[in-house]
């Protein structure tokens, strides 16, 4: 399973939880700011989680309104790779049993595990 990086894209900020594996949190949940400063934290969780896999980790969140498209625009400028989830699609993932625990980043994970190809 490949690393993921799960956002929930509120305005003016995001909860980020990395995941190493399946059900397997690495870190803390976080909230971060948008801007240079929360950007900037945002992309040394990946850089941590690679270094601790050894693999390059995805970032998954939902399209919300247009919160989300600054943060899409610096995952890409930065190079990671990235899904942008539909939300009605997050939604009817939401209720799979793929979900374990209850934190606001179980539905980009449920899913992620529904539409990669390696299955998060």
């Amino acid at each position: 399973m490949q690393p993921v990086v799960g956002i929930d894209v509120a305005k003016g900020c995001s909860v980020i939880q990395a995941f190493k594996k399946r059900n397997e949190p690495y870190g803390r949940m976080e909230t971060l700011q948008h801007g240079e400063e929360g950007f900037e934290r945002l992309g040394e969780v990946p850089s941590k989680l690679k270094e601790a896999s050894g693999v390059e980790p995805v970032v998954v969140f939902e399209a919300t309104e247009h919160y989300h498209r600054g943060l899409a625009g610096y995952l890409k400028r930065s190079g990671w790779i990235h899904y942008i989830i539909n939300p009605l699609q997050a939604k009817r993932s939401k209720g799979t049993q793929l979900r374990k625990n209850e934190n606001r980043c179980s539905r980009c994970l449920a899913y992620c595990r529904d539409v990669l190809p390696w299955g998060c």
